[in-house]
């Protein structure tokens, strides 16, 4: 029994994952991280998921993210959060078949508003105007994240992510309980 927490960049999914976990006693890891882990020993350094990116292109990147995605949801009570990216690929729905998916949803003029202060990421290098290739998508993108998820939590700004995972907590734990 995994749960899997699916949205878009700066949702606020690795700050209401370890809440979750803590509640309901699972262990927390990121995918970017175990990403950020596999590329270091494979470049010989470490890189930030923007460098790794770029270091790897957007083929070499989705196909490493697949990988550590299906031995990840291989194990046992763990919260995985996924990079926004992660979730849309052909084999996601499939991968996260058996794991209770959660998104974290986020009204897009406040999502642009954290992206653009973090730092326009590394796929829309290139763009000439890195907001609209953003908007777009998340016109894109959110559809498929409503999809997969069996819950949906929202995360707006001046929201305490305390306030989701508590939400989600209920749910998860209800979720534990029906399977077994």
């Amino acid at each position: 029994m995994n749960v899997v927490i699916i949205g878009f960049k700066s949702a606020g999914k690795s700050t209401i994952g370890p809440l979750l976990a803590e509640r309901v006693g699972f262990s927390f890891d990121d995918l970017d991280r175990r990403l950020m882990e596999a590329v270091a020993q494979e470049a010989g350094e470490t890189l930030d998921v923007r460098g790794a990116y770029r270091r790897l292109g957007a083929e070499r990147f989705r196909e490493m993210e697949r990988r550590l995605l299906a031995e990840a949801v291989k194990e046992h009570r763990l919260i995985l959060s996924l990079g926004g990216g992660a979730a849309l690929g052909p084999s996601a729905p499939d991968l996260v078949r058996e794991s209770y998916v959660i998104y974290i949803r986020v009204p897009g003029d406040e999502l642009v508003r954290r992206i653009e202060a973090g730092g326009w990421p590394a796929y829309l290098d290139g763009e000439p105007n890195p907001e609209a290739a953003l908007r777009r998508m998340l016109g894109e993108r959110l559809p498929r994240y409503e999809e997969m998820a069996d819950l949906i939590i929202d995360n707006p700004d001046g929201e305490s992510p305390a306030k989701g995972a508590e939400a989600a907590a209920t749910r998860v734990l209800e979720w534990i309980k029906s399977r077994q």
